[in-house]
């Protein structure tokens, strides 16, 4: 697939996605190499109730596991295997060893039931929101709504466990597990006060997790930009990754949630609300190999937003930007937390101003 360069990065020469430096750093690579291979471990159990329609889905993912710790070993003692060597790079090996061996979209299933779920709650969320007057109040519970959402990810272990042993963990439930305001970084009030001056005129948004994240999270926030007339551009991965959105259920997603919801419908059908594929194979974020058609439409916008750890802290926590950006996500690992001087479940909202 043809790749192009986000237009909207300041210093496209000097940019680098990764924000952990795995090859120079011995003690982040000992501890992030275990941590991802126990992360595709994991997956051998799931992998048959995931993907009930594959006799053999246990016996390819313990093929796949096996390739990943082989990778991993050699990784431990020779950084250069993996050209570069980072989380995004390791993650994306991952998810092209599971379409090579039979995985079209290990987590279908998964994210179908999940979006499923969300789906039945869309108009109760939407309502609720729309009960409360005041602008900045509005704008507080829009913003929680997107962070607790960003909860739900199979990638994180922690998460993982209370989803597994949780029958009735949902958006408020994951509203309480994050971290009170103020946040670990926080200037969500500039934001509010910068859109109630002056709406922005084009918004293009990153998405991350199916179910909970894009339909109670994502959408309502979507649905605000586009009643302040602001044109949305919301893309997601070319080819499936964990549990997150691809460009394929971005589209039959929000038809969904527009069948409840007359301003999604209406945008939609007059193009103030775009879906595009941003040309992503992973979980992470390269917005050096972005997909043309995405970078032609983003071209124009004045802001960015970024959502979710894979692609906003993993990668692109640094990257700066000639239009305004946020970068927002909770931290669900604990040893990347620490790193950055924060706890788990911690919230970045990161507003920066353009550059």
């Amino acid at each position: 697939m043809e790749q192009s360069v986000c237009p909207l990065l300041k210093d496209p020469k000097s940019y680098n996605p990764d924000t952990i430096d795995l090859i120079n750093d011995i003690k982040e690579r000992k501890y992030w190499l275990p941590c991802l291979e126990n992360m595709v471990k994991k997956f051998v159990a799931k992998a048959s109730s995931l993907n009930p329609d594959n006799p053999n889905a246990t016996e390819n993912a313990e093929i796949c596991f096996q390739k990943f710790h082989d990778l991993v070993i050699k990784a431990l003692e020779e950084p250069s295997v993996l050209a570069p060597l980072s989380i995004r790079t390791l993650l994306e090996f991952n998810e092209d060893n599971l379409r090579s061996n039979s995985f079209k979209d290990a987590w279908y299933k998964q994210k179908e039931t999940e979006t499923k779920a969300a789906l039945k709650e869309f108009k109760e969320r939407l309502d609720f929101i729309d009960s409360i007057a005041d602008f900045e109040s509005k704008w507080l519970e829009i913003v929680t709504g997107v962070l607790a959402g960003n909860v739900f990810d199979w990638g994180s272990t922690i998460v993982a466990d209370i989803l597994e042993t949780s029958t009735n963990f949902g958006l408020s439930q994951a509203m309480s597990t994050i971290e009170k305001r103020p946040w670990f970084k926080d200037n969500l009030d500039n934001w509010i006060e910068r859109i109630k001056k002056e709406p922005y005129k084009e918004a293009v948004v990153f998405v991350d997790n199916a179910g909970v994240d894009f339909v109670l999270g994502i959408l309502p926030l979507i649905r605000e930009f586009l009643k302040q007339n602001t044109k949305v551009i919301v893309t997601a991965n070319t080819a499936p990754a964990l549990n997150d959105v691809t460009w394929h259920e971005l589209k039959l997603y929000s038809q969904e949630a527009a069948s409840q919801c007359p301003i999604l419908e209406q945008s939609l059908r007059t193009g103030q609300l775009v879906t595009v594929e941003n040309g992503q194979k992973g979980p992470c974020l390269d917005l050096s190999t972005l997909s043309p058609e995405l970078c032609r439409l983003m071209s124009g916008a004045d802001l960015i937003i970024l959502e979710g750890m894979g692609r906003a802290v993993h990668t692109n926590l640094y990257a700066k930007f000639n239009v305004d950006s946020v970068k927002l996500a909770v931290l669900k690992n604990d040893w990347l937390a620490k790193g950055l001087g924060a706890q788990q479940f911690s919230v970045i909202f990161n507003y920066e101003t353009a550059t």
